[in-house]
């Protein structure tokens, strides 16, 4: 499954350099294709591809996630499956 997130966070800078440097986010999906666009300061757009929705959760409900997501005011506003456009 394709999931694209809607997340705010209190810096997008600072939740950016932990995103990327989160590596057992590649455990849930296929991380070459990951991609994410800055909205503003304060939220992004993340589309992440062949999602193990499952492993997702785990992930998610993990002690480091969940102080993550304390610490840096993260909120998850809107998730949604998508099906690439084919060319």
């Amino acid at each position: 499954m394709n999931v694209i997130i809607k997340v705010s966070m209190a810096n997008y800078d600072a939740w950016k350099e932990t995103f990327d440097n989160h590596a057992e986010r590649a455990t849930v999906c296929d991380e070459s294709k990951t991609t994410v666009g800055k909205v503003d300061e304060t939220s992004a757009i993340v589309m992440l591809y062949d999602v193990d929705m499952q492993k997702m959760q785990g992930l998610f409900g993990s002690e480091f996630m969940v102080l993550l997501i304390e610490k840096m005011e993260i909120v998850n506003d809107e998730m949604h499956s998508f099906t690439p456009l084919q060319p």
